[in-house]
């Protein structure tokens, strides 16, 4: 599982991590992509997160598709991909090696050197220009920290995971009913950073706007010149009152139009406050001119997406449910590299989930024009010819993926599904075998196992092979109603119906976990009153046995 990684380990065989960050509500590991042949940062929760509040984990998905919708900047740190991994979403961000503006604050790089200060600033400013042209109402947690420094000197932000949040959500992560913090581990991931926060967020972190922002970057503005905070404090009830109540120090050690600047962004009333960031790089550029003798910076502009990034973020949109637009994004990147495979493959994905799977398979053959080794290709051709019901032709193509790859555990997946299809449950069991010889943490094997087990009346067996795949990820709500059967089948009647129970939680769409409980309610301990809403919700999802049971419920009921 993820919190007993290592550096040094790989995840998932690709992800080989350098180096691992702790913080208040996540953890960040360095890692070198073997893949991609580059470093990410690769962003997740901690599991405690999650057991105080299970609705991070929604949340966190949701940062991932704001970041990503941002697109490329050069003073934006670029989120690259989303992936699920033992059951958790990991974002994996553009690494940045240069460190945090922290580490400059109260160093003669700053202290010392009033024009860097005001490059930094400008840089931040034409971030966060580009960030609320992309419908991002605030960031509202801008901090030294949430700003890494390349290491040829540029400035980018990061952390945007509050930009989407709506104000239900950040008060029902971290604030009690008197708008306290419950938890001051989340405090900088459900409201912001006390130290840094406007007059206006502690008391409504989910309506500020951007001069919370401009607020938070003129308490930045004053740590890059003075080297210290403009308000000092123990508790987060006491920088409250400060941030509230006590006037900004005035810089009178800089130069006058920079200080009154720092004054108009600290101004207790929001509408008293620089509004935009447009404006603050107004005034910089004006103070720049004076303070250099040159003309400032001109704005960095938003970088076009390559080929391979407009594939990048559409596997992400993917991940994340937004199948449309990514299908239009992998249509751009073969627009700009026809000979991208591994967008024609994501391209052919995301068309055979959409219920497409002509247009998949051409996607398919398109790619292997390109690439006729490919053995992604080759399985995933497989599967959509399986559902088509040419299942012996699938099985000719994960032979040609294994013959090009003997090693890719997704086509001996594949192939074991293939053959139980065709009644050929131990020569299935082999192939699931193999998968998992080769990855154990492959949930699909482990949960095909079972079934293959099941199918041979290796019931036992069946259940710790999704006792397995559950211990990966236990929001699989097939495998919970497939552990229901196995469990009944060998009389265990209470756990089977707990197992269906849980299975109805995660699918409430699942008609056959309905069923099967109120089925099982009925046989095992004669409960035809309490059976008859879950065999109602079976027969109303189209569980065809369904009508029967109920009838012959009400029947048994109808003069009690």
């Amino acid at each position: 599982m993820a919190k007993t990684w290592q550096v040094g380990d790989q995840i998932e065989g690709r992800w080989e991590i350098y180096k691992i960050l702790q913080g208040g509500a996540g953890i960040v590991y360095i890692v070198y992509d073997h893949a991609f042949r580059e470093p990410f940062a690769a962003k997740t929760f901690r599991d405690e997160i999650v057991a105080f509040n299970p609705v991070v984990a929604e949340r966190f998905v949701r940062e991932g598709l704001a970041w990503i919708q941002l697109d490329l900047h050069p003073n934006v740190v670029q989120a690259r991909m989303v992936e699920k991994i033992e059951g958790k979403p990991f974002l994996f961000l553009e690494y940045v090696s240069g460190g945090d503006l922290g580490s400059w604050i109260g160093t003669p790089r700053l202290t010392e050197d009033l024009p860097q200060v005001l490059r930094f600033a400008i840089q931040f400013c034409d971030g966060m220009i580009h960030v609320l042209s992309k419908n991002v109402r605030a960031h509202r947690d801008i901090k030294p920290r949430n700003c890494l420094i390349t290491n040829d000197g540029v400035l980018k932000i990061t952390d945007f995971g509050l930009a989407k949040l709506s104000n239900e959500e950040i008060n029902s992560s971290a604030l009690g009913n008197s708008g306290r913090v419950r938890n001051l581990s989340l405090t900088a991931t459900a409201v912001g950073t006390c130290t840094h926060m406007a007059p206006e967020q502690f008391d409504n972190a989910g309506q500020v706007d951007t001069r919370a922002d401009t607020y938070a970057f003129g308490v930045m503005l004053y740590q890059m010149i003075e080297g210290q905070l403009p308000f000092v404090g123990e508790t987060w009830q006491e920088l409250e009152h400060l941030h509230k109540n006590q006037p900004p120090p005035y810089l009178d050690k800089t130069t006058k139009p920079l200080a009154d600047l720092v004054q108009r962004c600290l101004a207790k009333d929001p509408e008293h406050r620089i509004s935009s960031f447009t404006q603050v790089r107004s005034h910089l550029e004006e103070i720049f001119k004076v303070v250099v003798g040159v003309p400032p910076p001109e704005p960095l502009r938003d970088a076009a997406l390559t080929a391979i990034q407009w594939n990048n973020k559409g596997s992400s949109l993917d991940n994340l449910g937004r199948r449309d637009e990514a299908i239009n994004c992998y249509e751009v990147a073969l627009r700009l590299d026809p000979h991208l495979v591994p967008a024609w493959l994501n391209k052919g994905v995301a068309l055979f989930a959409a219920h497409c799977p002509q247009d998949a398979l051409a996607c398919y053959d398109q790619g292997l024009k390109v690439d006729p080794k490919s053995e992604q290709l080759w399985s995933n051709k497989g599967v959509v010819l399986k559902s088509l019901g040419d299942t012996q032709e699938a099985i000719a193509c994960y032979d040609r993926a294994l013959r090009y790859n003997p090693r890719y555990p997704n086509a001996w997946v594949n192939k074991g599904v293939a053959f139980k299809a065709q009644g050929k449950a131990e020569e299935a069991l082999m192939c699931y075998d193999h998968a998992l010889a080769l990855n154990p943490s492959d949930v699909n094997a482990w949960t095909n196992k079972g079934n293959a087990l099941y199918a041979l009346g290796r019931h036992a067996e069946a259940l710790a092979a999704y006792d397995g795949a559950l211990v990966l990820d236990s929001n699989l709500g097939l495998t919970w109603l497939n552990k229901g059967i196995a469990l009944s089948a060998l009389g265990k009647y209470e756990d089977a119906l707990h197992c269906y129970g849980t299975a109805i939680e995660i699918g409430p769409q699942l008609g056959q976990a309905w069923f099967l409980r109120g089925v099982t309610m009925v046989n095992a301990f004669q409960q035809y009153r309490e059976a008859i809403p879950y065999l109602e919700e079976a027969d109303r999802l189209g569980v065809k046995e369904a009508k029967d049971a109920l009838a012959a419920c009400r029947a048994v009921t109808v003069n009690d």
